[in-house]
C-alpha cells in the first residue's frame, strides 16, 4: 500500500463526515492527542483510564521509536468500533490502529497497533532510524547484527564503554549477557548427553547425591531445561541481594543459599521460569566433568565455535567491559552505574560475556552441528507445551519460528534469535535496560509485518 494521497488528511477533515461515530472517534482523537504528545504522565494517563495499564511501557516506547502518527485514513467507524490507517511521523511507513468501545463507553477493547509489512532493505533502514533515535536518548548503546543466510551482515554500533571512557563499542566488544547465557549451559547439558554421562530423564540426585533438600533432589535433567522443576530464583540478581552478593562466589554458594528450599510445586507440573534451576545444571556439569562450570563451557562451546572475545571474568577484571547503566526499571529518575549490584561472576544462570559477532558465530556453530548434532539441537528448540520455551532455549512456532535466547538485568540487555524458516539471524547485545528487546521487535514486527 503506498503511502501517496494518504497524507494529506486532518484529523477534523477525516472525522467531519460522520460525527455521530462518537464514542469511538472521539476514543481514538484522544487516544492520538494523548500519543502524540510524547508527555509520560499523559500517555499514562489514557492508557490507565482506558486500557487498564498504568505504566503504559510500551506506548511510551513505540511514541519514542515512531515520534507520533498522523491520521492517514479511516477504515471503518461505528459508535461502538475504530479503524484507521496511521503514517508514521518520523519514518515513512504506515501503521493499522483498531479497537472496540466496551458497553461502559469508557474502556477500550481489542486495542491493536500494528506496523504493515516492509520490505528487507526498508525494514533495516527503519531499523537503523529507531537505534539512532534510541542511541540519541541514550537508551541504546551497544551493537546489532542481522544477517540472512548466504548474504553479507547488517551491522549496527552505537555508544563507548562508559560516560568516562570514550572507547567505542564495536561488534568485537563483550558485553554481558545476562540470561542469554543459559543457551551455553543448555548446549553444555546436552553435549554429556550426547556423550552417555548425563541422562535427560534422571534425577538430581544422581549427579548431586549429596543435594540438601531431598524433595528437590528429585526434580530431573529435562525438567531443569524447561523450568518445570518449581526451583525459583538465586537470590544474587535482586538489587535488594547485596549481602548475598557480598559472599557468593560459586556455584557451591548458591548451593549453600538456596539448597534448604523444597520445590515450590511438584516438579513438572507447571512452566515457571528459574534461575536457580540453571544453576543446579551447573552443579552437574561440574560434578560429571570435573572441571569448574566456567572452563567447561570455555572449552567445549567457546572455543570449538570460535568465540574468542566470550569469557566469565569476576569484579575485579571487568576493565574492558561496558558500563552498563540503568534506572532499575524506572525506580530511579536517570540511569546510573549498575557495577554495584552485579555478582562476582557470570553462572550457569548467566551473567557471562560475549560480544555480538561471538553470538554470531555460536548461532552458527550450532547451525553447523559443531557444538550439537542437528537431532539434539532439534529436541533443545521445539516448543515445549508452554509455547516459548523448550530446553534451555526460548522456541516460538506459528508463521515466523524462532529459537535463541534473550536475557535482561540491570544495564544489560540481549536479544539473539535464529528465525530458520527465514534463514535470518538477529543479534543484539547492549548496555541499557530493554533495549535490544526493542530493537527485535521493532525490526521484527516491521520485516514480518503484524499487518500484511
Amino acid at each position: 500500500m503506498k503511502l501517496v494521497g494518504l497524507l494529506g488528511c486532518s484529523l477534523l477533515t477525516c472525522m467531519s463526515a460522520n460525527v455521530a461515530a462518537e464514542p469511538a472517534a472521539s476514543h481514538f482523537e484522544k487516544w492520538l492527542t494523548a500519543f502524540n504528545s510524547g508527555d509520560k504522565a499523559t500517555i499514562q494517563k489514557f492508557y490507565e483510564e482506558h486500557l487498564g495499564d498504568a505504566d503504559a511501557v510500551t506506548a511510551r516506547n513505540l511514541r519514542a521509536e515512531t515520534c507520533g502518527f498522523h491520521l492517514a485514513r479511516i477504515e471503518d467507524e461505528s459508535d461502538k468500533s475504530f479503524r484507521a490507517l496511521l503514517s508514521q511521523r518520523c519514518f515513512p511507513a504506515l501503521f493499522r490502529v483498531s479497537f472496540g468501545v466496551a458497553d461502559d463507553g469508557e474502556t477500550l477493547e481489542e486495542f491493536k497497533l500494528q506496523p504493515f509489512a516492509m520490505s528487507e532493505a526498508r525494514t533495516l533502514a527503519a531499523t537503523r532510524d529507531i537505534a539512532d533515535r534510541l542511541a540519541g536518548l541514550d537508551s541504546f548503546t551497544g551493537s546489532m547484527i542481522v544477517v540472512r543466510d548466504g548474504k553479507e551482515p547488517w551491522t549496527y554500533t552505537a555508544g563507548t564503554f562508559s560516560k568516562d571512557d570514550e572507547r567505542p563499542i564495536t561488534l568485537e566488544t563483550p558485553m554481558f549477557l545476562a540470561s542469554a547465557g543459559k543457551m551455553f549451559t543448555a548446549v553444555g547439558i546436552l553435549q554429556l548427553v550426547e556423550k552417555g554421562q548425563v541422562e535427560l530423564d534422571a534425577s538430581l540426585s544422581r549427579y548431586l547425591s549429596d543435594y540438601p533438600n531431598s524433595e528437590m533432589a528429585k526434580v530431573t535433567i529435562r525438567q531443569l531445561l524447561g523450568h518445570r522443576g518449581g526451583t525459583g530464583e538465586d537470590g544474587i540478581l535482586q538489587r535488594e541481594d547485596g549481602a548475598n552478593r557480598a559472599w557468593v562466589r560459586t556455584i557451591d554458594d548458591l548451593i549453600k543459599l538456596n539448597g534448604s528450599r523444597a520445590p515450590a510445586f511438584p516438579p513438572g507440573s507447571k512452566f515457571d521460569y528459574s534461575n536457580y534451576g540453571f544453576i543446579l545444571l551447573g552443579a552437574v556439569i561440574e560434578r560429571v566433568s570435573g572441571q569448574s562450570y566456567q572452563n567447561f563451557i570455555q572449552q567445549n562451546v567457546f572455543d570449538p565455535a570460535g568465540m574468542t572475545h566470550a569469557s566469565f571474568p569476576d569484579l575485579e577484571h571487568i576493565a574492558d567491559i561496558p558500563v552498563g547503566y540503568t534506572t532499575f526499571f524506572e525506580s530511579e529518575p536517570e540511569p546510573i552505574a549498575a557495577t554495584d549490584v552485579l555478582p562476582w561472576r557470570g553462572t550457569a544462570a548467566g551473567g557471562g560475556v560475549a560480544s555480538a559477532i561471538d553470538l554470531l558465530r555460536f548461532f552458527n556453530a550450532l547451525r553447523s552441528d559443531i557444538l550439537l548434532s542437528s537431532d539434539t539441537l532439534a529436541i533443545a528448540t521445539e516448543a515445549s507445551e508452554t509455547g516459548w520455551y523448550g530446553l534451555g532455549f526460548v522456541t516460538q512456532g506459528g508463521k515466523h519460528p524462532l529459537w535463541g535466547h534473550g536475557g535482561f538485568g540491570y544495564g544489560m540487555n540481549v536479544a539473539a534469535q535464529r528465525f530458520p524458516e527465514d534463514e535470518v539471524t538477529f543479534i543484539c547485545v547492549a548496555t541499557r535496560d530493554m533495549a535490544c528487546d526493542r530493537m527485535i521487535y521493532a525490526w521484527s514486527d516491521r520485516l514480518f509485518g503484524a499487518v500484511e
